[in-house]
């Protein structure tokens, strides 16, 4: 099968022919589709000399089981389903997700949902649906979404719209972008300053901030913007929890393997909010395996937008 995949320690990411996984007690899947996460380079940059080789990237994909583990009674052969795989990796012709891993979550997809739309949902959409129960969002409060035309930012903006949240998004060059998706206020890093223009706009301080992009550093002036008591979500773990709670602020770090909507329910859940048309899948652009390589190249530089999808 061709993968996109890490041969050896010390190599570049590659297309590569591989054994079809024998899936012994997993079950095997035809990828027809696999979604693009900053964490499926991210990881390549974390590959030590110890590291399981070859290291196929990707975990988010849509596909149709071909082979099922003995006394599995939930899916079956020919079944269209969706999810994560984590282990083997999804940048390839056929994965294999073994039955009951906590953090390889699989669910059917539902009818109307088309592949391309179930590849891009589940990491982003699920960390964008855990991250506004954390802040608790509730209808009439307004909440700033720093990043809000990524991956999870895109989901984010049409969540909290959908629980009647005011929301303020912050881009970079994508403002009308962040419009369509719901927000009603934008600021662009582009045109300067974007925490003390909002400083400006809301002197009382906004009641939720999830904050997509800024490091450890960064993130702190997130403070100069929320109220006493408001609530802080980072996606890439950069808050300092004790600082912000000493200025009253509850702050969380949310990391994907720890997400607990990561599940077979947490698929469910965002597949019938697009089959709703409470969220749409915002996918960017489609590519075939060839065309992975410069994809990651964009996503890695900031100027992808959106949502990427490969089609095997």
């Amino acid at each position: 099968m061709r993968a996109y995949a890490v041969r050896s320690f010390g190599e570049a990411p590659a297309i590569h022919d591989l054994p079809i996984p024998s899936a012994n007690g997993a079950f095997l899947i035809r990828v027809k589709c696999a979604g693009v996460n900053p964490i499926d380079y991210k990881l390549v940059e974390r590959l030590t000399a110890a590291s399981t080789y070859p290291f196929v990237l990707g975990a988010d994909f849509a596909g149709v089981v071909e082979r099922v583990p003995v006394g599995e009674l939930d899916f079956h052969i020919g079944d269209r389903i969706f999810g994560m795989a984590r282990s083997h990796g999804a940048y390839a012709e056929y994965t294999a997700v073994a039955p009951g891993v906590k953090t390889e979550p699989l669910a059917h997809i539902p009818s109307g949902v088309t592949d391309e739309q179930a590849a891009a949902l589940p990491i982003p959409a699920i960390t964008a649906l855990r991250s506004l129960d954390l802040l608790a969002l509730i209808s009439g409060q307004r909440v700033v979404v720093m990043g809000a035309t990524g991956g999870v930012g895109g989901y984010g903006v049409q969540m909290a719209r959908a629980r009647g949240a005011h929301v303020i998004a912050t881009v970079r060059g994508d403002a009308d972008e962040a419009r369509r998706l719901g927000a009603e206020e934008v600021y662009d890093t582009k045109d300067g300053d974007v925490v003390s223009a909002l400083h400006a706009a809301h002197p009382n301080g906004v009641d939720a901030v999830l904050d997509l992009v800024n490091g450890a550093d960064a993130i702190r002036r997130d403070a100069e913007i929320l109220k006493s008591g408001g609530s802080l979500v980072s996606t890439i773990y950069a808050a300092d929890e004790k600082w912000f709670a000493e200025r009253k602020i509850t702050a969380h770090n949310l990391a994907g393997n720890s997400n607990p909507l990561s599940s077979p329910q947490g698929l469910i859940e965002v597949a019938r909010m697009l089959a709703a048309g409470t969220i749409t899948a915002r996918n960017r652009s489609t590519v075939d395996l060839d065309g992975v390589g410069q994809v990651l190249e964009k996503l890695r530089n900031g100027g992808l937008g959106g949502k990427a999808v490969i089609r095997l």
